[in-house]
């Protein structure tokens, strides 16, 4: 069934090409079949339990390779190249699309250094492809500059349409579209009940994936009211901004929230000298935490276990409801040990946690482990890199602010951050960080 919805898809989404610009059928084909078509085909026996902790995620490949993440790109670009030939044809990569080349095709270079990779690197090279370089190029091609940037913004706005219905029925009754659409989700257990009614899960791979999507929304809404220059849409965009962050409240994504409350104070301070200082001393801090993290060096089971201090912390977290954080980090320092016997290339194969029966939550460690250090570089390096240097290139006072790349570049960060502790991506992401990215852009006639 999940073959024909989406052939069916990419029929409709090809047919819209003939009717609107290439951009306005290139943004609508990606964010609709982004929100609305199903994960992909979940693997057999995965709706029968309570937590499938083996499915972990289509940011990467794994034994799922027909996943909602590349097929709407992909089909976008096919309806650009019927239509709008003539743009991709004059598209000429430069260096800022270098990182990004190289993570799709690390799994080719690391071939010859692993042993028995799953899927095969060919494979897997195609699907890091289509997932991640499509939407790259694509952003590239048609959402450079501010226009392009606002373009991009709006229909994550507009998308509301679609999360509004979801937000006010799973929060009473729990996660039900994903049934009634496609069948039971795998993970219609993980984490829906909340402090007041349900998470909702819509038709994302997981409830926290809901969570960062509507964070992202409400940051980009109140862009939009806090930008708008027409006194005629300030209301109708005041109410759009609240009713966005009254869902991204509402979503009860703890981390979720907290993101989208540093990503609002980024947005509106970001051209403060000071800030930009604050932020740039932030950034150094979380790269060395990181590092001393991945690398264990500290013992962080041990001190929560063994000291009156690591104890405390743990149980006030269980007690506010919090234990899930507790227990990714338990599962990133448990999966340490087999990452560092492959620290560099990784291992070439999306189950290498499979050993310890468990796996890490967090996307990074994923690809830590199945694409080494080299590949995580390579990975985020492509998107948070155009992201940091549009949020650092100099401008007037209220400038930057005013510009799309300000929430495109914010939203990039906090999805990212979001991106180390669950195994999702922000699917926008790599669209955005694509329209990001600096160099010369094909001229078009027929996108506006």
């Amino acid at each position: 069934m999940i073959e024909t919805i989406f052939i069916a898809y990419g029929v409709v989404a090809l047919l819209l090409f003939r009717f609107v610009a290439p951009s306005r059928a290139v943004a609508a084909t990606c964010f609709a079949g982004w929100l609305i078509l199903p994960v992909g085909n979940f693997p057999a026996g995965s709706t029968g339990t309570v937590f499938p902790y083996w499915i972990t995620g289509v940011a990467v490949p794994s034994d799922m390779l027909l996943t909602k993440l590349w097929w709407p790109p992909f089909v976008a670009l096919v309806g650009a190249w019927c239509v709008d030939r003539q743009t991709l044809m004059r598209w000429r990569p430069g260096w800022a699309d270098v990182p990004m080349a190289m993570w799709c095709l690390w799994p080719l270079v690391q071939w010859p250094l692993v042993e028995n990779p799953d899927p095969q690197p060919w494979i897997a090279s195609l699907y890091l492809s289509a997932a991640w370089g499509v939407p790259w190029l694509l952003g590239r091609l048609y959402f450079c500059g501010t226009d392009g940037g606002r373009r991009l913004i709006t229909s994550l706005v507009a998308g509301m349409a679609v999360i509004v219905p979801i937000a006010l029925v799973e929060g009473v009754v729990g996660p039900k579209f994903y049934e009634w659409f496609y069948g039971l989700h795998p993970f219609r257990f993980d984490g829906v009940q909340r402090y007041v009614g349900f998470r909702p899960l819509g038709f994302f791979e997981d409830g926290n994936q809901y969570g960062i999507w509507v964070a992202a929304t409400a940051l980009a809404a109140v862009w939009f009211w806090k930008t708008s220059a027409d006194p005629r849409w300030r209301g109708p965009l005041l109410a759009a901004a609240v009713l966005s962050f009254a869902i991204a409240l509402l979503s009860q994504s703890l981390g979720a929230i907290v993101l989208l409350g540093a990503g609002l104070t980024l947005s509106l301070t970001i051209n403060r000298s000071l800030m930009r200082l604050a932020f740039g001393l932030f950034l150094l801090l979380i790269a060395f935490g990181g590092v001393v993290y991945l690398s264990g060096r500290v013992p962080l089971r041990a001190l929560a276990e063994k000291t009156a201090v690591g104890r405390h912390v743990v149980e006030t977290m269980r007690s506010s409801g919090r234990g899930s954080f507790i227990w990714r980090i338990a599962r990133d320092q448990t999966a340490l040990p087999l990452i560092n016997a492959h620290p560099l290339v990784g291992t070439g194969r999306w189950d290498w946690w499979r050993k310890n029966n468990e796996r890490p939550w967090g996307l990074a460690f994923l690809i830590l482990g199945q694409f080494g250090l080299i590949g995580l570089v390579l990975a985020f390096g492509a998107i948070l890199t155009p992201a940091l240097r549009a949020l650092a290139i100099p401008r007037p006072s209220g400038a930057l602010t005013m510009s799309s790349a300000t929430p495109l570049a914010v939203i990039v960060l906090i999805t990212s951050a979001d991106a180390f502790f669950n195994s999702f991506l922000f699917y926008p992401v790599i669209l955005f960080a694509g329209a990001l990215a600096p160099g010369k852009k094909p001229p078009r006639a027929n996108s506006s």
